[in-house]
């Protein structure tokens, strides 16, 4: 195998409904999209469902974490805003008051989409559908438009709705993360040698990611 044939694999634990994946996520995608290796580098996305308990229906982020976490409401919007003027400055949409639900569906899709090759976009899909406050962002009819945008059979996607499919997947790649470290997401792991817990700058991603390579060529 040449140099040139040498790929680098980017693994990515993250959840639909973390506001650090979908900036993280995001800063990612820039330090990839500036490395001179750019094409030969390869991204699995890979799920963790951060909070088994959150709500079966929709409900606003701030009423969410004030109920949660004990907090005034006017805190928990504060909180929100916070987060949201770092998903900006990143070119990210993100209201403040989104709505949450649990994920266990999304990310079930997730291992689906990685099936098509594109279980990294349908996250990212997700993310932006639900962090720019669409209400119907966990609608079935939502998850069947974006997926099928990437190419995913409509038959399928409805499929995995309708059972448990993937249920097991998503735990293991849960267990898996632990395994390997992560007390929390993102967790980015490169070529299976270097880990980043949480979201880095866009620079640290890239340093991290030319040190991946250094150890790839040796």
């Amino acid at each position: 195998m040449t140099a040139t044939d040498t790929r680098l694999q980017i693994e990515v634990w993250s959840d639909v409904l973390c506001p650090w994946c979908y900036i993280g996520d995001a800063r990612l995608e820039q330090a990839i999209a500036a490395s001179p290796q750019a094409d030969r580098i390869d991204v699995r996305i890979r799920t963790f469902q951060l909070d088994p308990d959150f709500p079966a229906e929709p409900t606003p982020v701030v009423d969410y974490l004030s109920a949660k976490k004990g907090l005034p409401v006017e805190q928990a919007r504060q909180m929100e805003e916070q987060v949201a003027e770092l998903a900006r400055a990143e070119g990210l949409d993100y209201a403040p008051n989104h709505p949450v639900q649990n994920t266990l569906d999304l990310l079930r899709l997730v291992h689906l989409g990685n099936e098509y090759g594109v279980g990294w976009q349908y996250m990212t899909a997700m993310q932006a559908a639900l962090f720019s406050g669409d209400p119907e962002a966990f609608a079935a009819e939502t998850l069947v438009r974006l997926g099928t945008g990437l190419g995913i059979p409509e038959a399928e996607i409805r499929d995995v709705l309708a059972t448990d499919r993937y249920a097991d997947a998503v735990r293991a790649e849960h267990e898996e993360a632990i395994a390997l470290g992560a007390r929390g997401v993102p967790f980015t792991v490169l070529g299976r040698r270097l880990g980043i817990p949480g979201a880095v700058p866009t620079e640290a991603y890239g340093q991290a990611i030319a040190q991946a390579w250094e150890q790839v060529d040796a």
